[in-house]
């Protein structure tokens, strides 16, 4: 039964009726609660300081900006240009360029350790390769094939004519967790054809270079 109808029944006049309905809505409604000071720019700040957490996280554990050192992936990458790389769900492939740990690798002919070093994947573990440095190519045979074939490396600078530590005709195969790599400067670069670096474990690789972001004119995936 309808609060009106009760009134009505207790001879209560429409007006003090209403006033009675009226007074009992507001006793219902909760108060609103006052406003904090500086809360709008408290939520705020605090939005900022979980995108900022985000964008570590996520430059920690997935993208990585790195610059180019040295001359040694010419003409492929320059010296200062400056690359995005990442590390989420990736497994090496050939003819990959890698970002290596310059903690556990030489960079260049210095010998020193510094800044990460960047370099292209050019067989897998369980790969065989050889080198003609005196025809400057270089020869591959897969895990689990029977033939050498010949690398067509269109994006090298020159013919591969320094050989470091390694001979014409000779075959290396490949370690378990290893890469090898060289750089795309064939004949400036210290890379898996020296002892220095050798084959490179996997655990040493911080990730796949997968786009040029500086210079700005010259931006592209890699």
């Amino acid at each position: 039964m309808s609060e009106n109808k009760d009134m009505e029944e207790l001879n209560i006049p429409e007006e003090a009726a209403e006033a009675a309905s009226e007074k009992s809505r507001k006793k219902d409604k909760k108060p609103e609660e006052p406003q904090k000071p500086f809360s709008g720019a408290l939520e705020w700040a605090g939005s900022l300081v979980y995108a900022v957490l985000a964008m570590l996280l996520l430059n920690l554990f997935v993208f990585r900006s790195i610059t180019v050192d040295g001359e040694s992936m010419n003409n492929t990458l320059q010296d200062q240009d400056r690359v995005l790389s990442t590390n989420f769900s990736y497994t090496p492939q050939r003819g990959d360029i890698v970002v290596l740990q310059a903690d556990k690798i030489p960079n260049q002919y210095t010998g020193k350790y510094g800044e990460p070093i960047i370099k292209r994947v050019i067989a897998l573990a369980g790969d065989t390769i050889k080198f003609d440095f005196d025809e400057g190519k270089v020869y591959l045979k897969k895990a689990g094939e029977q033939e050498f074939q010949l690398l067509e490396e269109d994006y090298i600078a020159a013919p591969t004519l320094a050989s470091l530590d390694r001979h014409s005709g000779e075959e290396h195969t490949v370690p378990e967790n290893c890469v090898f790599v060289m750089g795309d400067n064939r004949n400036r670069s210290l890379d898996s054809r020296s002892v220095l670096v050798g084959d490179v474990d996997t655990d040493l690789i911080m990730g796949r270079a997968f786009v040029r972001l500086f210079p700005i004119d010259q931006f592209t995936l890699l």
